[in-house]
């Protein structure tokens, strides 16, 4: 088996989580920087059915997936070879350096940053047995999923008995200088506010992002091992993943869906349930993920899927294309359409700027066997690579 044939379905799934990634950030450009789609009356059809779509087919889904892309990735790079740690540490430093320049600058929502600091860490744990890397995996996932359970559980408690004495939890209340900013305000402007509140931010995405993500790093790197996204996988478990991950996976995802929408409607209660959305939310993703990576890969089997495969060739290029887009378009200093579209045209400019950007990526290997990004983190990785 060739390395390109072992490499053209994980290109395929970076495309296509790309492309999810992109419908769930856009609301984050152009909406509300803090709330998204959660600060729209979503009690109006419109707004309430695109919400219900995005959070049950997109929502966390597709986050993990790239996750776990990313731990697959650290496979073929470190070659389980110590040796090319070196290569491994310069790449996650350049991603720690790409992620502060585009939080600053682009989209306080970066990911890069977190996969660079992530990424060293993997380097503490790549070396270990595929045994470890199971227990580690469970054990981040299981303490999770408490800590998410108990969070949602506990703040019933609360809302019930504040209930009881006729109160309420208080309203939510967030720092808006980025809105404010993105609608009057000039680059420079846009890009202190837009760092202001990632340094509020920072410490609650981590504890709600980090942990899953570091688990599908783990993960990712044990199914490398196993060459598990080669050509050669069993038709049989792909169906399998596909039928279970596209019914109870989907079911789980639209009951955390209807949790969710219903969530910002109530005055009582409202918060509890909010959070136990996000819990069944974040903590089914895995099941649904490995479905619409068995569905893809059934598709795969019959159609070429040339487009999703150059898009994940340069995953990178066209994550921080996206972005400049959006921000383009959603800022002042650009087109100025913050909070002046509604979310079904958001997320309609979500699926043409992806598209856009995987037919020139498309393009571009007609010419060249690398994006630009990706050259340039290659580039600058190799810089640590004590073989060079």
């Amino acid at each position: 088996m060739t390395t390109k044939q072992r490499d053209s379905f994980p290109d395929i799934l970076r495309g296509f989580a790309l492309f999810g990634i992109a419908m769930v950030n856009i609301q984050f450009f152009s909406i509300s920087t803090f709330n998204g789609a959660e600060s729209l009356d979503l009690s109006q059809p419109e707004n309430g059915t695109v919400a219900f779509i995005i959070w049950s087919l997109f929502q966390a889904k597709f986050y993990l997936l790239f996750s776990f892309l990313f731990g697959y990735s650290a496979h073929y790079v470190i070659k389980s070879d110590k040796s090319n740690r070196g290569r491994w540490i310069g790449r996650s430093i350049g991603l720690l350096l790409l992620g502060a320049i585009h939080l600053s600058f682009f989209f306080h929502g970066d990911i890069l940053f977190l996969y660079g600091a992530l990424g060293l860490l993997l380097t503490a744990f790549y070396f270990r047995s595929d045994k470890a890397l199971k227990v580690w995996a469970w054990l981040i996932y299981v303490v999770t999923a408490v800590l998410f359970a108990a969070l949602a559980l506990l703040t019933f408690a609360g809302e019930f008995f504040l209930a009881s004495k006729g109160k309420s939890l208080p309203a939510d209340l967030y720092n808006d200088v980025l809105d404010v900013a993105l609608k009057n305000g000039g680059f420079f402007e846009i890009a202190a506010a837009r760092v202001e509140l990632w340094l509020s931010l920072a410490g609650q995405a981590f504890l709600l992002q980090g942990p899953l993500v570091f688990a599908a790093f783990l993960v990712g790197v044990l199914v490398a091992r196993r060459d598990g996204l080669a050509a050669n996988l069993s038709p049989r478990l792909m169906k399998r993943f596909a039928v279970w991950g596209l019914t109870l996976g989907l079911g789980i995802q639209l009951a955390a869906a209807y949790m969710f929408v219903q969530s910002t409607q109530l005055e009582s209660y409202g918060l509890g349930l909010y959070l136990s959305a996000i819990a069944l939310n974040f903590l089914g993703a895995p099941l649904m993920s490995a479905g619409l990576v068995g569905g893809l890969w059934l598709i795969s089997r019959r159609f070429k899927l040339s487009l999703l495969s150059a898009a994940g060739r340069h995953s990178l290029s066209v994550y921080l294309g996206q972005s400049l887009v959006f921000s383009t378009l959603f800022s002042a200093w650009g087109f100025g359409l913050f909070a002046e579209v509604s979310l079904l045209g958001v997320v309609l400019i979500a699926a043409a700027t992806w598209l856009a950007l995987a037919l020139l990526a498309q393009l571009n290997t007609r010419y060249n066997s690398k994006g630009p990004m990706e050259a340039l983190l290659s580039n600058f990785s190799k810089l640590f690579d004590r073989k060079s």
